[in-house]
């Protein structure tokens, strides 16, 4: 680009070419002032997260922490997630999605999986923390899928007063609901000898650490005392029972829904490009918080 712009002092510099020049320039700044941006951060936790702001930071009207599945990273399946965070700040919302360690490092540790409940929630909550202490004015929302909606859940039992909006995705309930269904022996070679292999989506190596550290909790038992909205999502092949009205009856809102998309699995057909629930559940999911997140003006970083 500046080779387009030519010297001041060349008299031979046609004033035509020095318009389109002009002309160029502006649009290419234009563009960069309507764009969101994005900037990797590291928590406090240790866990790195990517902040997504509005192409114009002042306008941001409030703040949406996303906490990925099992064994998942922060752009989820599909780059779920990151489209969502795109999506969001087109409507002036936020974001911050972390990676949840002990699962999220995947072929670095050959998909060893050495998280607890307790760290998920750290690592999370991490996100939450460093989003009241840069943006504190903004109203809070989350985002969980799969096992991120366990662990959002969590985050209100703890606080429920904090959060205005919680969107979940294909929710379970509890950490241990992730044992259902699936093969005894590895979480017994697991319990045995520290760790086990389980074929998923790939080859998991779980470890005992990571199996105790799912039992024993109960994240839903703070959402009567939340009050905020809520909307669970669910497609209507996804292997996870549809949960979504026990969730609804536990809530003490008054702004609660629902919705079953038909024929959508676990993943919303993340990686299938004939289907386009992810993209309807993106739109749905970004109109909510822009509906529920009071509107509340923030200052510049």
């Amino acid at each position: 680009m500046k080779n387009c712009i030519p010297r001041a002092h060349n008299p031979r510099v046609p004033g035509r070419l020095l318009k389109i020049c002009l002309l160029i320039l502006w649009a290419g700044t234009a563009n960069a002032e309507s764009t969101p941006s994005e900037r990797l951060l590291t928590l406090s936790s240790g866990a790195d997260a990517t902040l997504t702001l509005p192409a114009t930071k002042s306008s941001a009207r409030g703040m949406v922490i996303m906490i990925h599945g099992w064994s998942g990273q922060k752009d989820e399946v599909g780059d779920l997630f990151k489209r969502q965070a795109k999506a969001l700040a087109e409507r002036n919302i936020a974001s911050l999605r972390m990676n949840i360690r002990g699962e999220s490092e995947r072929e670095a540790t050959n998909y060893r999986l050495t998280s607890t409940f307790v760290s998920r929630v750290q690592d999370a909550q991490a996100g939450v923390d460093w989003a009241i202490e840069h943006y504190g004015l903004l109203p809070i929302g989350l985002l969980g899928f799969s096992y991120g909606g366990a662990t959002a859940m969590e985050l209100i039992s703890q606080k429920p007063t904090q959060y205005q909006s919680l969107v979940l995705w294909s929710s379970i309930l509890n950490p241990n609901e992730l044992f259902i269904g699936q093969p005894a022996a590895p979480f017994r070679q697991a319990l045995e000898t520290g760790e086990g292999a389980l074929q998923d989506w790939t080859t998991l190596l779980i470890t005992r650490a990571h199996i105790l550290g799912m039992i024993g909790f109960d994240p839903m038992r703070g959402l009567p005392q939340y009050r905020g909205a809520l909307l669970s999502l669910r497609g209507s092949e996804d292997s996870v029972p549809q949960h979504d009205p026990d969730i609804l009856r536990q809530a003490g809102g008054a702004q609660l829904e629902y919705r079953i998309l038909q024929g959508a699995d676990h993943i919303f057909n993340a990686f299938d490009p004939t289907k386009d629930y992810g993209d309807r559940i993106i739109k749905q999911t970004a109109a909510w918080f822009e509906q529920t997140l009071p509107a509340i003006q923030a200052a510049d970083d």
